[in-house]
């Protein structure tokens, strides 16, 4: 396994894009490498910041392509469609530049989420073929739904089109209770689906009073993260594992400090795996 940290985790849509911040904290980090969060203001400057991201130094063996792709390539609007493309062809773009192995996808989104899921099956073999072209992996992330869930969507564009991968995510298979099936499915695990996982703890409330979304590191919540890698371990895992919880302040300010402890969190975890219990110590399962 190795570990990486999202950039998303000391950056926000809308105020917090600036690819700056990926030099700014990136040497400050004890990872492995990074997961990049493409933002669609990147798209018109996609040169430059994969030339600087480039020749700083810093690895970045996975990219997260634009969260928005998929809602835009169903859309009604051909000129959204036609963004949709612009902004996958940049994010492929992007992470090929960079050596990136794996592209993180949403194959549905906000605001239809999986209502209108066989539109989003459809242009899944063309999203993968681009992927390929640009000599990484496709995973589709399991993100949350309205009308099924995660897995049996993952399962069903599998089965579409053999060459899915998927990416795994702590906190919203948790919210749809499907994180210890996660860990049980043969089909994910006997022929190495899963080449990304996505850390966030969850504890029941994705949202705050005021309706921001709500975050937690590993460990303020109820999943049980020794008992996921020691699953882990179990499947002989040997794909990336990226922290994904965001540290920026309200005030847009970066809490380094906590994301750097997160990040010694989960290496303990990986070099000990198993022999460790929550440290909350309330019994919670995966």
């Amino acid at each position: 396994m190795r570990l990486l940290c999202s950039t998303g985790a000391f950056s926000r849509f809308p105020d917090l894009t600036d690819y700056r911040a990926v030099l700014r904290y990136g040497p400050l980090l004890a990872v492995d490498g990074f997961e990049v969060m493409f933002y669609p203001s990147w798209t018109g400057e996609i040169e430059q910041i994969a030339h600087r991201l480039q020749q700083s130094g810093l690895r970045f063996p996975a990219i997260h392509a634009e969260k928005g792709i998929a809602p835009a390539l169903i859309s009604d609007q051909p000129e959204e469609r036609e963004q949709g493309w612009r902004w996958f062809e940049a994010s492929c773009y992007l992470g090929q530049a960079l050596g990136s192995q794996v592209l993180v996808f949403h194959l549905w989104g906000l605001p239809q989420s999986d209502t209108q899921i066989e539109r989003n099956f459809a242009l899944l073999s063309d999203c993968i073929s681009l992927t390929e072209r640009n000599n990484m992996l496709f995973a589709i992330e399991t993100i949350p739904c309205q009308l099924a869930t995660p897995l049996s969507h993952v399962r069903a564009a599998i089965e579409r089109d053999n060459r899915s991968r998927v990416a795994l995510d702590t906190e919203f298979l948790a919210m749809h209770a499907q994180l210890a099936e996660a860990f049980q499915a043969d089909w994910l695990w006997n022929e190495k689906r899963v080449v990304h996982i996505h850390i966030k703890d969850y504890d029941g409330q994705l949202y705050l009073p005021d309706s921001r979304r709500r975050y937690l590191q590993p460990g303020e919540g109820t999943i049980d993260f020794a008992q996921c890698f020691a699953a882990l371990h179990q499947h002989h895992y040997n794909g990336y594992v990226s922290l994904e919880a965001p540290v920026a302040l309200p005030d847009g300010t970066r809490n380094i400090t906590r994301l750097n402890e997160s990040l010694h969190l989960l290496r303990d975890w990986m070099d000990n795996i198993g022999n460790k219990s929550h440290p909350q110590g309330d019994g919670s399962t995966i």
